[in-house]
């Protein structure tokens, strides 16, 4: 027989696993959506870049931050979803996840727009080149699991239940099931007389 925790394990593994697989995914679409810069090429090895081409630098990590920002946003409500699986296991399994997503998400996505891009052996003086867009820094592969992680805070925080929903609980006024506001409210009612 499968415990509560073996399923919980497994749970944060397909967590962890389907977010990565997710964010592979997302960063085929970042290499179709980030645009190459443009350079002119003026010597042997050397190129400028054409008037307003330097800004797609910032728009290719821009493009980056967005989806990575759906992708956490996404992934942490679809893991708030398992509910018998919440706390820390799903959250390990979502932020596990994340990262190496993250991480997936910019190889994949520079391996595509290089295949997109190729480099231009030996371009004449004059020529126009594309560059291969590519994520700037490294301090964008923090986005997905700081957002997953926020959502999962919020998620947590608004949830009534100290247990966070995993276990029953009915959502008709029950007094055998000890919930605090039913007996508050039964005790309201012998209180108060009942007009006829």
């Amino acid at each position: 027989m499968i415990s509560l925790r073996q399923t919980r394990l497994r749970t944060a593994i397909v967590i962890a696993a389907t977010t990565a697989g997710v964010s592979v995914l997302v960063g085929v679409v970042w290499a179709f959506l980030a645009p190459a810069e443009h350079l002119l090429v003026v010597s042997e090895g050397r190129g400028v870049a054409l008037t307003g081409e330097s800004l797609h630098q910032f728009d290719a990590s821009a493009v980056f931050i967005w989806l990575a920002l759906i992708v956490g946003v996404l992934s942490a409500v679809a893991a708030w979803l398992a509910r018998l699986s919440r706390g820390p296991y799903a959250l390990g399994g979502l932020i596990v996840g994340s990262a190496a997503g993250a991480g997936l998400m910019a190889l994949v996505g520079s391996g595509v727009t290089n295949l997109r891009f190729p480099t231009a052996d030996n371009p004449a003086v004059g020529e126009i080149i594309a560059r291969a867009p590519n994520i700037g820094t490294l301090l964008v592969l923090l986005f997905q699991p700081l957002a997953a992680c926020v959502v999962t805070l919020v998620l947590a925080v608004l949830n009534p239940y100290d247990d966070l929903g995993v276990g029953d609980h009915p959502e008709s006024g029950d007094p055998e099931s000890g919930d605090p506001a039913t007996e508050a409210e039964q005790a309201d009612d012998e209180v108060q007389p009942k007009l006829p």
